[in-house]
């Protein structure tokens, strides 16, 4: 019985995020900050080359473009980014970004998914209503 308890609480461990190493934190922040620079340069080319392969799979570059466009317009525009605390689960991680335009700021949680050596984004979904940043 104790071993079973034993494992049980291991892998209990094991699927809490924990706090990211420092080069695993950089490697994460990296992978987002390059789509968000890509964005700010227009190249969406180089935007969609960060979204992990389940997303490519299923959306085109056009379709990919239109998604962020319509629904994320703060990091289509983004201006900067701030990142909290990322957190990983094996090949899963965790940040809330917030991300800052000329529309506002909002905050945003990035899933990604670790992909041979790299990382890749797999989702994002606004964390809180739309700041508009002006007083």
């Amino acid at each position: 019985m104790l071993g079973v308890l034993a494992m049980a609480l291991g892998y209990a461990a094991e699927a809490v995020p924990r706090a990211s190493k420092p080069d695993v934190k950089a490697a994460i922040v990296a992978t987002i900050e390059g789509q968000l620079v890509a964005f700010r340069q227009g190249d969406i080319a180089k935007a969609y080359s960060f979204a992990a392969a389940p997303w490519r799979a299923q959306k085109t570059i056009q379709e990919f473009g239109f998604i962020v466009q319509a629904g994320y317009p703060e990091i289509w525009a983004n201006t900067r980014a701030e990142f909290g605390i990322v957190r990983e689960v094996g090949a899963r991680a965790y940040v809330t970004v917030q991300v800052s335009s000329e529309m506002g700021r909002a905050s945003f949680d990035f899933t990604l998914a670790k992909e041979k050596t790299d990382w890749r984004i797999l989702g994002v979904e606004r964390h809180e209503q739309k700041k508009s940043g002006k007083a």
